[in-house]
């Protein structure tokens, strides 16, 4: 049977995950006409779990919405009819199946590496044109949906296999050999029934190892997101070793054009909303360090010294006469190599693909794949196109040394060749290898000192835009996010209003209690200022015990309502230093923007004077100031 198959007849079971009835609904409404918008919405909202999670992914900081989002019409608007679809069948598996009866399954990491899995795919889906970032949250989360498919439909088999501690390719080959059929195919037949667009299908088909031909350009782009995803979920799990996972992620990263400071950044975030979701979900994630961190820590573990490195080179043959590959077995073996045979292209695929040697050596004319085929496959598969390749034939022509460089040999050498020449072509092809291994162990060491000084450039810029003592925006960091946020407000015609705010009789505080306890109350109301101000408002220590809260595409009243929110929080506070209990109140003055402004600090003047009249009005206020004086 083929895999269509044998997923008709699991599926006909009934114990393949299944989506929630209230989430086929919402896919059967999708792909009906007539349905709109508010039918969707009403749908979800029979569902209190899925609304609250909608709302949240609606309102998170993956999505950035402009203004805070409090009803489910209004999300299915902002986040479209697909990616709510997507997002309830997502939500509704995850939710029904964190645990199960397969023993030695481990649910809860499957979904936390899933988790990580999906914010990465969403968050590389930027970086590549025509994907829907939203959609590829959902794809990721659901990627190897097919492992719990398997250990749904065969808890004892599929415990068995687990136990065995398989690497992915023997994993794949082992579920293929039992079932009939590998989780990967099974996610991408899931997929399909599903009604998901065929790219996403065919993407989470593929293993990382497959020969990538004859494949859509989508298909290309989730498959490419989805490599790279997976990599950053399994460094964010901590699975070892990592050495191998980093380098390789930072390699496929450089494919988004991404540098490695980028990179680190972008890893970073994904963590901290790994994090968050988890707790959102209920679904248990590692405290794992920051990118540069990780890299730091492997970069210290014992490395192979480089002569034993270069003396290691790896030589595959492939040829089908068994007297040819025996002969330059023997010739290469007594010269210290490591050799791997193969009687046809199809075997030598797959052990280039498994061992990657630094060279391969290869007849022309062979069974089920050609040698030129073996070339231009060997050139066109990431993981094996820098290998170094000589072409071997018995007819000589300009023609066919002109076919096979074009295809992608390195060398050609007819046949019959004596043992001598075959031997200086190879040392020939291996000063090759040693110049590139030269040259990227060079590179590795340029970039370990450009990413070393990028990181201290941002530790300076971060200090020289933050405030020492209560990490807040300094200043100079307010003024230049002022200048962005006029901009921008002009631009798309938005309203822009300010909160200038000063701690009532701060003075006091510094005389009675001390510097030290002075220093403590200003870092514990930056705090609570942080933590009641909106995602998009800037908090910022301007000097002394002097605030400033830039509330970007907020009116005049939104922001009055915000600094009345803090002028509470600040009163109701209570602090407790030394076993004394200090309370103290704020003045706040609040200014909008006018067009008629010059630039955003007759802004900040216009909520300067506003704080100045809520301190000669007794203190512990809010005044606003609309005018243009």
């Amino acid at each position: 049977m083929d895999k269509s198959e044998v997923f008709e007849r699991l599926n006909n079971t009934g114990t393949m995950p299944t989506p929630s009835r209230v989430a086929l609904e919402i896919m059967r409404l999708s792909r009906d006409n007539a349905s709109s918008m508010q039918d969707i919405a009403e749908v979800v909202e029979t569902d209190p779990a899925l609304s609250s999670k909608l709302l949240q992914y609606a309102n998170s900081a993956l999505v950035s919405p402009v203004t805070h989002i409090a009803s489910i019409p209004k999300a299915t608007v902002q986040l479209g009819m697909k990616t709510v679809v997507n997002l309830a069948l997502g939500f509704s598996l995850l939710s029904q199946n964190k645990n199960g009866i397969c023993k030695d399954f481990a649910y809860q990491t499957f979904w936390s590496y899933s988790l990580a899995r999906a914010i990465a795919s969403r968050s590389l889906a930027q970086f590549e044109n025509g994907l829907e970032p939203d959609e590829l949250f959902v794809c990721g989360l659901l990627s190897n949906i097919g492992s719990l498919a398997l250990a749904s439909h065969y808890p004892e088999e599929y415990s068995l296999i687990f136990s065995e501690k398989l690497n992915r390719a023997a994993l794949l080959s082992r579920e293929k050999e039992q079932f009939g059929i590998d989780h990967l195919e099974l996610s991408g037949e899931l997929f399909k029934s599903w009604g998901l667009p065929d790219y996403y299908s065919e993407a989470v088909s593929l293993s990382e190892d497959d020969v990538l031909n004859n494949l859509g350009d989508n298909t290309l782009k989730v498959h490419k997101v989805l490599i790279l995803a997976g990599l950053v979920a399994e460094i964010c799990m901590l699975e070892m070793p990592l050495h191998d996972k980093i380098t390789s992620a930072e390699e496929r990263a450089r494919s988004f054009d991404l540098e490695e400071s980028d990179f680190a950044d972008i890893f970073n975030t994904i963590v901290e909303n790994w994090q968050r979701w988890g707790h959102i979900f209920q679904v248990p994630t590692k405290e794992c360090p920051l990118f540069q961190q990780i890299k730091e820590l492997q970069d210290e573990r014992p490395s192979q010294p480089e002569s034993d490195q270069d003396e290691h080179i790896k030589i595959l043959l492939v040829d089908d006469d068994p007297m040819t590959i025996l002969n330059l077995s023997n010739l290469l073996q007594n010269k210290g190599k490591e050799v791997f045979t193969a009687e046809n292209g199809e075997d030598a695929l797959r052990i280039a693909i498994e061992n990657e040697p630094h060279m391969v050596i290869t007849d022309w004319r062979m069974p089920k794949i050609s040698g030129i085929e073996l070339c231009r496959i060997l050139r066109n598969t990431s993981i094996t196109q820098h290998i170094y390749i000589i072409m071997l034939t018995g007819r000589e022509s300009d023609e066919e040394m002109v076919e096979a460089l074009e295809s992608g040999a390195d060398d050609f050498i007819n046949k019959p060749f004596t043992p001598s020449v075959l031997t200086a072509r190879i040392a020939s092809g291996e000063r090759i290898i040693r110049y590139q291994q030269m040259i990227y162990r060079d590179r590795e060491v340029i970039q370990k000192y450009a990413a070393r000084l990028a990181s201290a450039n941002r530790k300076l810029q971060t200090m020289a835009m933050t405030d020492a003592l209560t990490g807040l925006p300094n200043r100079r960091s307010a003024l230049a996010r002022l200048k962005d946020v006029v901009a921008e407000a002009n631009r798309h015609d938005e309203p822009l209003s300010c909160i200038m705010i000063d701690i009532d009789h701060f003075k006091y505080i510094n005389d009675s209690h001390g510097h030290d306890i002075g220093d403590s109350v200003l870092k514990k109301i930056s705090d609570l200022f942080s933590s009641n101000a909106r995602s998009y408002d800037m908090v910022s220590r301007i000097g002394g015990e002097e605030f400033l809260v830039i509330c970007a595409r907020s009116t005049l009243e939104e922001s009055r309502h915000l600094a009345e929110r803090l002028r509470v929080a600040v009163e109701k506070m209570k602090i407790i230093e030394n076993e004394e209990m200090i309370t103290t109140t704020i003045s706040l003055g609040v200014g909008v923007w006018h067009e008629a402004m010059r630039d955003g600090e007759a802004m900040i003047k216009s909520a300067d004077r506003a704080l100045y009249k809520a301190k000669q009005l007794g203190r512990n206020r809010v005044e606003v100031e609309d005018s243009l004086d």
